[in-house]
This record gives C-alpha cells, structure tokens and sequence, in this order.
C-alpha cells in the first residue's frame, strides 16, 4: 500500500468520526447508515494485490482518534463524544458482512470496527479521566490559594494589631509624661506660691498680688496646654478640639486682675492697699 493512499485514509477516517460525532440521529436513516458501513469498507478494506496472502488491510492510528477527540473535546461546535461513542457502538452492532470487492471477496471488517469501538472508548474514558484529574488539581489549587489569601488575611490583621500596640504603648508613654508634667508643674507652682506666701510681710501687697496672679495664669494655662495633648492623642479621626470656653474666662480674668492691680500700685491708691492688706493679715 502507498504511503499516500495511507494518508489519505486516514483524513477520510477523521472526516468520518467527525460527521458521527456530530448528528445523533445520523444512523436513523437505513440509506445513510448504508453509506457510512461503505466507507468504513473503503477505509478498512485490503489493498488489491495479486498476491492476496500479502495484502494489507488499513490500520487505524491512535494518534488520529486522539486528536479528534481532543478537537471535538475542546469545542462542542465539533460534535459531542458520547454521540460518537454511541454511534460507533450502533455501527458495531448492527455490522453485517456482504459487500464483496473488486476480486469478489467478501468484505468483512467486523473486527476493525469492534476495534474502533474499543479505542475510541478507551480514549474517551483516558480524556475523561484527565478532565477530572485536572478539576481536582484545580479545585486543590484553589483550596491553596483560598489558604494562602486567608493567611495572608491574618497575616496582615496581625501586622495591624501590631502597629495598634505599638502606637497604644507610644500614647501611653506620651500621656503618662504629660500627667507627669502637669504634677510636676503644679508641684513647682505651689512651692512657689509657698515661698511667696512666706516673705508676704516682706514685700509690697501690690507686688505680691501681681505675683500671685502671674503664677496663678501660668499654672493654668501650663496644665490646659499638657491637658491639651492628652485630648489631640486621644480624638478620633476628624475631631476638633475647640479651646474652651472657661479658659477664655479665667485667662481673661487674670488679665484684667492684673490691670487693677498694676494700676493700683502705679497711682498708689494707699486705702484699698490699706484695706485689703489688713483683711489680709486679719482684722487687729
């Protein structure tokens, strides 16, 4: 048999699985099926010889039944192959040996087309088996990655309560220094107001109020302004702390405190300064 010959049988046979797996109802049709079981001769059939012992009958290749079972397999626009399959099976069943060839023999390839039947199964089950093998990889991919974004999830919630803890412990120590310094503000004021308190025999009462009035603004405003970045650490988000309304008022007061007795002392208004330092020290 001539390699081209060969070749052209096996086209013919992929062009014929083709149309089988194409039309479920193909073999419906007693003359259609007719047709088909005589291009199964045709392909199948020995080549004529006239040396009949050594006459060759066509072999079909898996590679050939593979690659258009892959092609039908990866687009349905091909056929389906368990209409190929069930095809195959209804030709296998139904084959009845009675065309004779051109040296009158009778053509029987009952045993090419059982063949064909086997390896067409065999290779459909073998895609099938792959096709499943490779959802389970897919799916086992998929379980990994879900794994792999959950722990990075974790990961990444772990990182975050992390800097939290890190940033908590940072306005801990920041808060803890400000209280510190607030006691120690107040502390050095009232040892202040103390020595002050002290030596009030000795100095002027204007010099002594106006004293008193500067420790007592700058002990308030020192404690708002520590107090102040206790509450900036501790806003959420967008929060505005406003300057209170009673820090207005206090320093306001002193301001004003400090006025009168700045002016008091400058014009030397003797009877107040004589009234107020003797309920000061107590009425004699």
């Amino acid at each position: 048999m001539e390699i081209g010959n060969t070749e052209e049988r096996r086209r013919q046979f992929q062009r014929l699985l083709l149309r089988l797996a194409k039309n479920q109802s193909l073999l419906d049709s007693s003359e259609e099926k007719r047709k088909i079981y005589l291009e199964l001769e045709e392909i199948y059939q020995k080549e004529s010889t006239k040396d009949i012992k050594r006459a060759e009958g066509f072999r079909h290749f898996y590679s050939d039944i593979f690659a258009v079972l892959s092609q039908i397999d990866n687009d349905v626009s091909h056929g389906n192959l368990e209409i190929l399959t069930q095809n195959i099976d209804m030709l296998r069943r139904e084959y009845k040996a009675k065309n004779r060839d051109t040296n009158g023999r009778v053509i029987n390839i009952n045993r090419q087309i059982n063949k064909l039947y086997d390896h067409v199964n065999l290779e459909v089950a073998r895609i099938s088996y792959l096709k499943k093998t490779e959802m389970r990889s897919q799916d086992k991919l998929q379980k990994v990655t879900d794994t792999l974004a959950e722990v990075q999830d974790k990961i990444a919630d772990m990182n975050n309560v992390v800097e939290r803890a890190d940033e908590m412990q940072k306005q801990y120590i920041t808060i803890l220094g400000i209280f510190a310094a607030i006691v120690l503000a107040f502390t050095a004021g009232i040892a202040f107001s103390t020595s002050v308190l002290e030596n009030i025999a000795n100095a002027s009462i204007y010099r002594i109020m106006l004293v008193v009035n500067a420790i007592v603004f700058v002990l308030i405003n020192v404690i708002y302004i520590l107090t102040r970045f206790v509450l900036e650490i501790a806003k959420k988000g967008s929060d505005v702390v406003r300057y209170p309304l009673y820090m207005i008022v206090l320093n306001v007061f002193c301001i004003v405190a400090a006025f009168f007795i700045v002016a008091g002392w400058l014009f030397d208004i003797a009877r107040a300064a004589e009234v107020f330092q003797d309920w000061l020290y107590g009425w004699h």
